[in-house]
């Protein structure tokens, strides 16, 4: 350990590190991550497509959280993290020094080309200044090799000490909560530290707004390809629409391919509106977990049994995105849940980590891997764990560079439909839904058009409270055109001011030629599932496998193939997988990073007339690419 470095970060922190009178009170701790009270009736027009530059597309992206620096210990410290209260010496050393332009090689080795640096996290300008100067070197030998860098920073994070010392006029910016007190930040362990260190700024104040505008141009000056919001904690979504539309505006006035992106929770995922570039934390490290590990999991009610305990899924999570990104905003999501520990002390195993890159990818979306703290200190120190684990990643990353072509420019072809409101609720009956291999898209009920509906045989109205009397116009007549509309519990029971209406008329009812199915509660998903599938079956290549097998398939029309994606979430691999196909095609190959060479498959046509194709055996992933 070198002492020098390690002094000079403890500086750092302990000029930030004074007790304030009155000390720590638990009970004003809070966290703004409640639902939306204020939505807008109209949004504004986000960025175009055309402001998105021509590496950051869906399917060609590789990407990983580079989180470091002195600030990033220091917050870390700040905040009482595991391994940084008490502080962990190798734990800071890597972190302080990160950096340093030898961990790229960590990022070639692995085909990683994209990531974010840690550029601004609550303390001011001056203080930052120092990283921010370093960073300057590192993006731009990012950019010789290849490596887009995004500028991660807090949209509302103030460590206020530091920040009242050095901008007076700070003393005004923090949100005020009920009591009149400052708002804290609600994921820090303020009882190791002894005091609250990190208050929430108020986006209305237009001082606050300016700093942030600064912040963006420093991180343009430094060479970023845009900025990356994290601590968008807000019950009112228009205000924080508000501040993208106004960030936007400003970067891409100064940058014409300006990114960028939020990290948006559940109820604040329909501010992606107002980006060109996506990205969350809310996913969950995939795999069949005990039951004696659930008590982390949302929506347990709808976690399919497999394998001896129950799967964990992100796809209904990635078709919610998918509605948002329009079908051409990079989409990227990190799994921050895990199965045992956290996710700064505890990487996932190589297998766990494989299949989540493979899941993500299967969707179109950029697996964030998270290497701060445990792994990046491991890598720093070439531990035997940390290096198997970078060589897990490596490999199938190398694949999905080699097979690029067939992940970009892919479409859903999914024959069912899901309406979700702006609250977006209904994220893990989503995912139960894609456990038991339902094939369906998202649609977002103020997205809704005729145009939308007649690719779907069946529409499912679920969790989305709030509809819109156009949006609910739309859906009469989608079943008057002999669609099958299935509902449940409140849906569509608010209109889009959030006035109570009563239950449509047309809700369990046939109308012209189709029929609208309605339940004062959502069915089982078991029985859900099995209706679905019965309808759907003839509209998409289907399955047979062993329970812990979940598939996806999407269309390539440009080149007229059709790619059928197998994950295995069970620990052993999974044989004799049938998959029915619903037309002909001239030729089948199976590809997999866990296979030496691609494999050609035999299309076999049954008495029944059914084409049909038996995969004999599944580690973890594999695609099936099928050419007409």
């Amino acid at each position: 350990m070198k002492l020098g470095n390690l002094r000079k970060l403890f500086l750092l922190a302990i000029t930030v590190l004074l007790v304030p009178a009155g000390g720590f009170s638990q009970s004003t701790v809070e966290h703004l991550g409640g639902a939306a009270t204020t939505e807008p009736l109209v949004w504004p027009a986000g960025p175009e497509r055309e402001s998105l530059p021509a590496w950051a597309h869906n399917g060609a992206i590789r990407f990983a959280r580079w989180d470091g620096g002195r600030i990033e210990a220091a917050k870390a410290i700040l905040s009482g993290w595991p391994n940084f209260w008490p502080p962990d010496p190798n734990v800071l050393y890597a972190t302080d020094n990160w950096y340093n332009l030898k961990t790229i090689k960590l990022l070639k080795d692995v085909g990683i080309n994209m990531i974010w640096v840690t550029f601004s996290n609550g303390f001011s300008n001056q203080t930052e200044r120092l990283n921010q100067e370093q960073l300057k070197r590192y993006i731009a030998e990012c950019h010789r090799q290849g490596i887009h860098v995004m500028a991660y920073e807090s949209i509302t994070n103030m460590f206020w000490q530091d920040m009242f010392k050095n901008v007076p006029e700070s003393h005004n910016w923090p949100a005020i909560d009920k009591d009149g007190k400052p708002v804290p930040y609600g994921a820090a362990a303020y009882k190791k530290v002894g005091y609250i260190s990190r208050y929430m700024a108020d986006l209305s104040n237009p001082e606050w707004q300016s700093y942030l505008r600064k912040r963006v141009q420093l991180a343009l000056d430094a060479g970023a390809d845009g900025v990356d919001y994290d601590n968008n904690f807000t019950r009112n979504i228009t205000q924080l629409m508000n501040i993208y539309e106004m960030i936007y505006k400003y970067g891409s006035a100064r940058k014409r391919d300006f990114l960028l992106m939020g990290n948006f929770h559940q109820t604040s995922y329909v501010v992606n509106r107002l980006t060109n570039s996506m990205t969350t934390e809310d996913g969950t490290e995939p795999g069949i977990y005990d039951a004696a590990h659930l008590h982390r999991m949302r929506g347990r009610q709808y976690l399919l049994a497999a394998d001896g305990g129950y799967l964990i899924n992100n796809a209904g999570l990635f078709r919610a995105l998918d509605a948002l990104c329009e079908g051409w905003k990079p989409n990227l999501v990190e799994d921050g849940r895990r199965e045992f520990g956290q996710r700064e002390a505890k990487p996932m195993s190589p297998r766990r980590q494989q299949l989540a890159m493979a899941e993500a990818m299967s969707f179109g979306v950029a697996d964030e891997l998270f290497v701060e703290d445990a792994l990046a200190t491991g890598l720093w120190d070439h531990e035997p764990d940390a290096v198997a684990l970078w060589k897990a990643i490596a490999q199938y990353n190398h694949f999905f560079a080699t097979h690029e072509s067939y992940y970009t420019a892919t479409k859903s072809i999914a024959p069912v439909a899901v309406v979700l409101d702006d609250s977006t609720r209904g994220v893990d009956l989503l995912n139960g839904l894609a456990a038991r291999n339902i094939l369906f898209d998202v649609i977002y009920a103020r997205d809704l058009t005729a145009e939308k509906l007649k690719h779907y045989s069946e529409v499912a109205v679920l969790t989305a409270d709030s509809v819109s009397d156009k949006t609910l116009g739309l859906l009469e007549n989608y079943v008057r055109q002999g669609g099958r509309l299935v509902v449940a519990g409140q849906s569509a029971s608010l209109d889009q001011r959030g006035q109570k209406r009563a239950r449509p008329s047309f809700f369990g009812q046939k109308l012209g030629k189709g029929e609208c199915i309605y339940s004062a509660q959502i069915p089982p998903l078991d029985q859900l599932a099995q209706n679905m599938r019965t309808r759907e079956q003839w509209k998409a290549p289907l399955i047979e496998a062993p329970g812990g097998v979940v598939y996806n398939v999407v269309a390539q029309p440009a080149s007229h193939r059709v790619i059928v994606h197998l994950l295995n979430y069970g620990s052993n691999p999974a044989t004799n997988i049938r998959i029915d196909l619903n037309q002909k095609y001239g030729s089948a190959m199976l590809l997999s990073p866990d296979l030496v060479r691609e494999i050609p498959v035999t299309v076999r046509q049954q008495a029944t007339g059914i084409n049909q194709i038996t995969v004999p055996t599944l580690k973890i992933y594999s695609m099936l690419v099928l050419s007409q």
